[in-house]
């Protein structure tokens, strides 16, 4: 999991560090200089340093102003360094986050001095997590015979239609996340200036906090912009036009792909019936905290089941039962509703037809969206059919017709329906035989 983070840890840490330096060169001639002060303090409150030492000491960094500017850049790095480290803490080893929250407000010198000494540390780390990964994920893509996502969308289209008339959608999709990402960006360099210019530590904490609950805000609003191509697959039952729109939304001006939207994409794919090329979109996709890897395995059950790979499917629930999110009572009923899903699939395996058909009815009950109704509704047509209850069958069935749009379930829905007219035809032929 650590692996998936270190490509942004990385360039927080070099944007950080650059933008220390620039802005403590800025602000060094008006006076204000944030090492040299905490330096200064620190020292003096040190048993056995002396006034005259003290002076000394700060007289040699005033002629050496390098070390002064990487000593801001480090201290702004270190302030970055320790929300990231703080993050990969609380997820690994479920630890409240409130826990770093209360850390860096009471003692926030500690902690910057903390992050800045492992700023080093941290940097090498992460480029060693980032050269694995890479290595680990084209390993895997060169065991499923494609090397990129240039490729995964050439295979896309070899099993599928492109639907150019959803890509001004994507267009505008893209240009809003550009928006909110251009915001946020701005938001960090005056973030880094203030850090810069105040001195007062509890200051500079109680700021921190206001930048990560704007720092949340702007990803809120980022994911309501993405909404009008999730509708497309949650609403409109549309998973060859949501695909479209997500490849047009991640391709550039010189028509390469870069996928981002890897788990709408593989739930497309899915309710496509394109279980391998589903498997193949998830293979790059980061996992960087509890709530991402849980729904990384609970879509690889549903993969593994379609793909009927028992040993694969015993695997996700051992890997899903070892997630803890840290949302409360919330994340606990996230939890229990992802491993009951993923049960559910091997109940399926196993021909547990009475569960499954239990699981399917309260998942209609409760279901937010239409494609959620209609992957429910076929699943208990099609258990009412196995077990010869053809009446109920064709009830549920019709509605999946009614509801599935473009989803392969209703292609599967139709052939059944056929199945059950030629039963009924047959069985009232031979009650006028028998008669």
């Amino acid at each position: 999991m650590w692996k998936y983070r270190c490509k942004s840890h990385l360039i927080a840490l070099v944007v950080a560090f650059l933008v220390g330096l620039c802005l403590s060169a800025v602000v060094f001639a008006s006076g204000i200089d944030m090492s040299s002060d905490m330096l200064s303090s620190s020292l003096s409150s040190v048993p056995g340093v002396d006034t005259e030492s003290l002076k000394q000491v700060l007289t040699y960094l005033q002629n050496n102003m390098w070390i002064l500017y990487v000593g801001d850049a480090l201290l702004i790095s270190g302030i970055i360094n320790i929300i990231y480290i703080g993050q990969y803490v609380t997820s690994r080893f479920n630890i409240s986050p409130w826990i770093v929250m209360c850390l860096i407000f009471f003692l926030p010198e500690y902690m910057i001095y903390i992050g800045a000494i492992l700023v080093v540390p941290a940097f090498v780390v992460c480029i060693y997590g980032m050269l694995s990964l890479r290595k680990n994920i084209s390993k895997e893509r060169r065991e499923f015979n494609f090397t990129s996502d240039d490729e995964l969308v050439r295979m896309y289209k070899i099993h599928h239609e492109l639907d150019e008339s959803y890509k001004d959608l994507a267009k505008t999709c893209r240009k809003n996340v550009r928006k909110l990402t251009g915001v946020y960006a701005l938001g960090i360099v005056a973030l880094f200036a203030i850090l810069i210019a105040v001195n007062n530590m509890m200051l500079l904490a109680v700021l921190l906090m206001f930048y990560l609950f704007a720092f949340n805000l702007v990803l809120r609003y980022r994911a309501v912009s993405l909404l009008p191509i999730t509708k497309l697959l949650y609403e409109d039952c549309n998973p060859e036009a949501c695909a479209s729109a997500i490849i047009y939304y991640c391709t550039n001006s010189k028509g390469h792909t870069r996928l981002s939207q890897h788990t709408l994409l593989a739930q497309c794919l899915i309710y496509l019936n394109d279980a391998e090329l589903a498997q193949d979109v998830l293979i790059s996709y980061p996992r960087k905290d509890a709530s991402s890897s849980l729904q990384y395995w609970s879509l690889m059950s549903y993969i593994y089941y379609m793909l009927k790979d028992e040993e694969a499917l015993s695997r996700c629930k051992e890997e899903a039962q070892n997630i803890r999110l840290h949302y409360g009572r919330a994340g606990v009923m996230i939890q229990s509703e992802e491993m009951a899903a993923i049960e559910n699939k091997i109940h399926l395996m196993d021909g547990d037809l009475n569960t499954c058909k239990k699981y399917y009815l309260q998942g209609l009950q409760r279901a937010n969206f239409p494609f959620q109704q209609v992957d429910s509704c076929y699943y208990i047509a099609l258990i009412s059919f196995v077990e010869e209850d053809y009446k109920l069958a064709r009830l549920y069935f019709e509605k999946v017709l009614e509801l599935g749009n473009r989803m392969y379930f209703v292609k599967k829905a139709k052939n059944y329906l056929d199945k059950i007219e030629k039963i009924n035809l047959e069985t009232s032929s031979d009650e006028v035989e028998y008669s």
